[in-house]
């Protein structure tokens, strides 16, 4: 008779294979399967340190190197095997629904991680975009990713097809105008590009100081714009004048405004006219600080290339409304069948 303590699949005192033991649903990784997924789970959630002892209170002693290990390892072939998904669909047509068209936001921006590199530690940029339908922003799908911009934007497109973004649906792009997320939204077809209300508001506020406004009309002009309710066009034909000396900054502000008012991403009344009430990044920065910087940026943390890159990947997987890799491929994957 075989004894399988929790956790564990081999035997007492022998190997499983010698005891003529053999289940199909068991792999190379040490652990029992529904052990494993938990592990992992945790991996994503916690610091190893943290996940053991949780580990250890539901009488699942693992060691923190070989908890990373095993994660490590499971992390890789799902950034693979993800990877491999999303660059098929990606060259998928769109669907077709012969339907009214949703509306579908998508938010981009970046966070730095710490890497190690070959002259110490550096720090990377995680891409990062969330996807939702208008309507229902709770149904948020996530992908992050280390990847070049050219990488990046063949996952975003395989991101869309996998959310079920159809020929018929609109896609509104939202950013902090970062020049690499406006080339992103030019090849992905965005239709309408609104930079976000709360950055919009950091240029107006130099604006305003150059003016010499004092805080109670800078506070009316700043609320009025994050409600949506100043153009940010019309306002600086109103308040300002090509003769107008300004210090260094506050010129970079307005010309910064101009080019972005230029572009069609400030006209906040004519996109709430229009029915796109999401014109503040809310969705992106709580990516960036629950998905990205919660796990990676703690105290003291130190990541490969390849282990920043399955973490953020997986971390993306774990918050998304619909998964693109699924637990039991992955297993077999990562540890072979234990034959």
């Amino acid at each position: 008779m075989v004894k399988v303590t929790r956790g564990r699949y081999r035997c007492s005192g022998c190997g499983f294979s010698k005891a003529g033991y053999l289940d199909p649903s068991l792999d190379e990784s040490g652990v029992l399967p529904e052990t494993l997924e938990r592990m992992v789970y945790l991996s994503k959630l916690l610091p190893y340190r943290q996940a053991c002892k949780v580990l250890e209170r539901f009488d699942v002693p693992v060691k923190k190197t070989v908890l990373s290990q095993l994660d490590a390892q499971f992390n890789r072939c799902q950034t693979q095997e993800g990877t491999r998904r999303l660059f098929e669909r990606a060259q998928e047509p769109l669907a077709c629904r012969h339907e009214r068209g949703r509306l579908w936001m998508l938010e981009t921006d970046g966070k730095f991680v710490p890497v190690s590199g070959a002259v110490g530690v550096e720090y990377r940029e995680v891409k990062t975009a969330v996807l939702y339908k208008m309507h229902t922003p709770s149904e948020r799908y996530y992908l992050s990713s280390l990847d070049d911009l050219q990488s990046f934007s063949t996952r975003v497109h395989g991101l869309l097809r996998h959310a079920g973004v159809c020929q018929e649906d609109r896609l509104i792009g939202l950013s902090d105008g970062a020049r690499w997320i406006a080339n992103l939204f030019g090849d992905l077809g965005v239709h309408v590009h609104i930079l976000d209300v709360f950055h919009t508001s950091l240029y107006l506020e130099q604006v305003m100081v150059a003016l010499g406004w004092e805080d109670s009309r800078r506070s009316l002009a700043r609320g009025a714009l994050l409600r949506g309710e100043l153009d940010v066009q019309s306002w600086l034909n109103q308040h300002i004048s090509e003769a107008q000396p300004f210090k260094e900054e506050g010129q970079k502000a307005v010309q910064y405004l101009k080019n972005q008012a230029l572009l069609g991403h400030t006209a906040y009344p004519a996109f709430k006219a229009r029915g796109l009430e999401v014109i503040g990044s809310g969705q992106i920065e709580g990516a960036n600080k629950a998905v990205i910087g919660a796990r990676l940026n703690v105290c003291g943390a130190r990541w490969s290339q390849s282990g920043a890159q399955g973490m953020v990947f997986g971390r993306a997987e774990l918050h998304s409304h619909r998964a693109i890799t699924d637990f039991e491929t992955l297993r077999f994957q990562a540890f072979p069948w234990a034959a």
